[in-house]
Formats: C-alpha cells, structure tokens, sequence
C-alpha cells in the first residue's frame, strides 16, 4: 500500500490536505476495467482520518482502487478560510472541483464516497458535474433544498466555473503615480 499526502492550493481557502491510496501491487491489467478513482468526502466537524481504515480495506481487496481523501477547509491539516468568508455550500464545491482538476481526474469517470454533510457536497457536485461521476455512495445523509430544484445545479455549476474562471486570472497592478490630482 502506498499512501501519499498531497497539498492543493486552492483560491480562497489556502492549501486543502489529502491523501493517495494505491496498491503498490497491482498491475495495469488486473482488472479489465482498469483503475477505479474514488474521492472520500468527510462530513462537518470530521476529517480525512474518518475514511483512512475505509480506503486502505478497499484498497487492500481491490487493488485496482485509487482513492483519495481529503480534508476541506478549516478541517483537519487543511487551511482555515480567511476571515470574513464563510463556509457556504459554494466555498466547499469549488474547493472540490479544485481538487479534482489538480489531480486530473475531470478527464475521467470517478466515484465518490461521502459522509454525512461530505456526502451531500458529493451529489451537488455530480448533480453540477454529472460527466464526471460514474457513482456516488452517500452514508448518513438526507439531502435537502431550500430551493427549487429547477437548474439549480447548472446555476451552481455556472457560478464555480464562472468564479474559478475569475480568481485565476492575473491580479493587476496599481500605479502608484496616480494621485487624486492626476
């Protein structure tokens, strides 16, 4: 078993902090369907240690799993928002998607293994991304809406990538000559 931590920069909310877990024995051709990602999602007041005995018993029986867990925001080894943003439904989603693209799977189908509150960002995700999701396992969780469930996730889908889109860009520079004279 090979367990790697890794550290993604995210926009808002510093490094998030995960871990890898691959079998170091398995072999490209052991499965005819080839490598299974699953990301784990933890619930609130959790972290990444809630899915570590999980991913490696998985990892252990099929070694053609790939699964990474991580901790959002403010939990666990990950960093605090900074003060004055909240921990919104949005916050957390983009630092998702975030993770995901830095590791490169949005080029591929994974799952997802969610927990609680982890495991309803999980299907606001696949409901946002659903090119993306081959499957979602939601443990302990009811999902629920304060609004119409008419394209609200394509709305959620179109703030992230539209704010993504905007905090990448490059940050401009002030001129310094400029005075309220000039």
């Amino acid at each position: 078993m090979v367990r790697t931590t890794i550290s993604i920069p995210c926009i808002c909310s510093g490094n998030v902090e995960g871990v890898m877990i691959k079998n170091d024995t398995a072999a490209p051709n052991d499965f005819d369907d080839g490598i299974k990602k699953i990301i784990c999602i933890h619930g609130w007041l959790d972290n990444v240690n809630s899915f570590l005995p999980l991913a490696e018993k998985l990892v252990n029986d099929r070694p053609n799993y790939e699964m990474f867990a991580y901790d959002r925001a403010g939990h666990g080894f990950s960093s605090h928002l900074p003060k004055g943003c909240e921990y919104s439904m949005a916050s957390v989603i983009q630092d998702l998607r975030t993770v995901i693209l830095h590791l490169g799977w949005d080029k591929t189908k994974f799952s997802m293994l969610g927990h609680s509150y982890g495991a309803v960002f999980g299907m606001v995700y696949a409901a946002c991304y659903p090119e993306e999701v081959e499957c979602i396992v939601a443990m302990n969780t009811i999902p629920s809406s304060e609004t119409s469930p008419e394209d609200i996730f394509k709305h959620y889908r179109s703030r992230i990538d539209a704010s993504l889109q905007y905090l990448t860009k490059p940050i401009r520079t002030l001129h310094h000559d400029l005075s309220y004279e000039a």
